[in-house]
């Protein structure tokens, strides 16, 4: 193969692999920090780590969110990066008592994580 041949065939496979990384690529997300309970309205923290799979995307800017859905009811909130860059934090409330199943969006093409199963009791009415 000559040099300009070898030189062109170099150049397109590192294209590839550039767009490919901006494109988005995978990550996984681990629950660091989160309550086994929670009462409906009440807000609590989830804390969780987003690590992406190819060493290109680690220094791309995240901005995972959260989803949480129960039924045919569903919602999402924002996170907060921490400062190491690597882990996240959302604070937020279940609106209706029941089993809950959180998933993180990593912002990448593709997230493998375990959802997270949280029970959002029913909040109990305050006495004057």
């Amino acid at each position: 193969m000559s040099s300009k041949r070898f030189a062109a065939v170099a150049i397109l496979a590192l294209s590839l692999i550039a767009g490919m990384a901006q494109a988005g690529g995978s990550a996984h997300v681990n629950i660091l920090k989160a309550p086994k309970q929670v009462a409906a309205g009440q807000v609590f923290e989830l804390a969780f780590a987003v690590r992406p799979d190819w060493p290109m995307s680690k220094g791309r800017v995240l901005q995972p969110t959260v989803k949480a859905v129960c039924g045919d009811r569903q919602v999402t909130f924002a996170s907060t990066e921490a400062k190491d860059g690597s882990r996240y934090v959302a604070s937020f409330a279940l609106p209706t008592a029941g089993d809950w199943t959180i998933t993180v969006d990593s912002r990448l093409c593709q997230t493998k994580m375990t959802p997270l199963v949280l029970k959002a009791v029913a909040a109990k009415d305050k006495q004057s």
